[in-house]
């Protein structure tokens, strides 16, 4: 199965399911890791729950050996993007 087909199966286990509009899956290797991002704003308050409640969704559907891990996401700080990797002299 190519990677394009895994994260097509990803996304047809999901059809209809409007909690799960937001998690976008980037890619899927053979050994069960799946690789997603999220769309929009998710409160880091609820994006833990989400992406463990899609991660038993897929293992009930799909695979019980799948393992969902989140693509790292930008820095929106401002000033820790502007002020990165400046050294304050004394």
């Amino acid at each position: 199965m190519t990677d394009e087909e895994r994260i097509d199966l990803l996304v047809n286990s999901t059809n209809g399911m409007s909690k799960y509009e937001c998690i976008i899956p980037s890619r899927a290797e053979t050994n069960g890791q799946v690789f997603v991002r999220l769309e929009g704003d998710v409160s880091a308050s609820k994006r833990g729950m989400l992406l463990l409640d899609y991660e038993q969704h897929l293992k009930h559907s799909i695979d019980n050996g799948i393992i969902v891990w989140l693509e790292p996401m930008d820095d929106k700080n401002y000033l820790r993007k502007k002020f990165r990797g400046i050294q304050v002299k004394s």
